[in-house]
């Protein structure tokens, strides 16, 4: 970890927790740092944990710079509140009873709420609501279905606004064993009908947001990239909800789910390196440093959603409940097959083929500019050292 990357974990635990920082704002780098935070999607965090006596040694270039960008961030954030209020009374209107996932609900447990970088708006439905839900989309200016093949949500767009519309969460499909994954759906499926209003916002019960935080930070350590923006979502929400009560009913649901370890390894890092008070989180201290030190570094490699790091293809290869990366390779493909082309999961048969349906799918995709090129060497020799650090952190391992 260099000193740039130390600053900024240290400033990310001032912002969130007022924690002490220690470092010589004299002999920061600042045009490291403002890239670094922009790497990791929390560049508005930052700029305004920073004193003005800070603020006035970075380059007057640099400053600019930052400074307009948190503006525009701001500004995205508002206007993405807004839309979503049309999109909640749509809803509404059509008797769509939904919950909102991530994004606001994150925001929420933030000490400022309105620092918290959002993206797109998303909307968890009853799944036989979803097309309803869509529909009802479209009836207010937005278009076509743009992923109508994806297990968990169907995404659809209007001007620069993205509405992922789910009819379960992400992450539920993950490489889990078919017994887990029937143990999830059933957690998830009155979702909708446990939600609480929260400053008029529509959120899960914090039992089940607590499993959507870390199904969404496991599918992103495991295929894209996690940021630290991600691992802030999950610090915050710790401090805010997670009393002792909560933790004693979710901690037997993460053991049946296999997500204890995780769950610890990810609240370790949280307490280690954003300054997450310690009796907020007793439990998390059993959990080796060494490994939430491995963790914060793939943290910091990779960036937002890997922007750092080009990891497209990667999980083939690194699947941590697969001896090997050619056995990795395979069950991984299968489980590909049967989720982005639901046929397969009713005929068996279909399966041989369902490898080349998936590669045409890609290459249109590629042609489009949607999909990064995939080169396989390089993913597996890159998947080696990851899939050491993935089986230390037991995913969908019940113990």
């Amino acid at each position: 970890m260099n000193e740039t990357e130390k600053t900024l974990l240290q400033l990310t635990g001032r912002a969130l927790f007022s924690t002490p920082t220690d470092f010589d704002p004299a002999k920061v780098d600042w045009a490291s740092l403002y890239q670094e935070a922009t790497n990791q999607a929390v560049s508005l965090l930052i700029w305004d944990a920073l004193s003005d006596k800070e603020r006035a040694l970075i380059p007057d270039d640099i400053a600019h710079h930052w400074e307009q960008d948190s503006f525009r961030h701001i500004m995205s954030n508002e206007q993405l509140l807004y839309e979503q209020e049309q999109v909640l009374q749509a809803f509404k209107e059509a008797s769509i009873p939904c919950a909102i996932l991530k994004g606001s609900s994150s925001a929420a447990c933030y000490p400022q709420p309105s620092l918290r970088v959002m993206g797109d708006i998303d909307i968890l439905v009853k799944p036989e609501q979803q097309m309803r839900a869509v529909e009802a989309l479209q009836a207010n200016g937005y278009g076509d279905i743009l992923d109508e093949a994806h297990h968990c949500h169907m995404t659809i767009h209007k001007d620069s606004f993205t509405v992922e519309v789910h009819k379960e969460p992400n992450g539920m499909f993950m490489n889990m064993d078919a017994e887990i994954g029937e143990k999830l759906h059933g957690f998830f499926a009155d979702a909708v009908d446990r939600r609480q209003i929260v400053n008029g916002l529509p959120f899960l019960s914090d039992e089940q947001q607590a499993v959507v935080l870390i199904l969404h930070k496991l599918e992103h350590f495991m295929t894209s990239g996690l940021g630290l923006r991600q691992l802030c979502d999950w610090a915050v929400f710790v401090n805010a909800r997670m009393d002792e009560e909560l933790w004693e009913k979710l901690r037997p649901q993460l053991e049946e789910f296999g997500l204890l370890t995780f769950t610890g390894l990810m609240t370790r890092v949280c307490v280690d390196y954003l300054g997450l008070p310690e009796e907020k989180a007793p439990w998390a201290m059993q959990y080796n440093n060494e490994t939430a030190e491995r963790v914060i570094e793939q943290i910091l490699k990779e960036g937002n959603f890997g922007k750092k790091a080009d990891r497209y293809g990667e999980r083939l290869f690194n699947d941590p409940n697969s001896s090997n990366r050619v056995t990795s390779l395979f069950k991984v493909l299968g489980n590909a097959c049967r989720e982005h082309w639901p046929p397969c999961e009713k005929h068996a048969i279909l399966m041989p083929v369902a490898p080349f349906v998936l590669l045409g799918r890609y290459m249109i995709q590629r042609r489009r500019g949607e999909r990064p090129k995939l080169s396989l060497k390089k993913k597996y020799q890159q998947a080696g050292y990851d899939q050491k650090l993935y089986k230390e952190l037991k995913p969908f391992i019940t113990e």
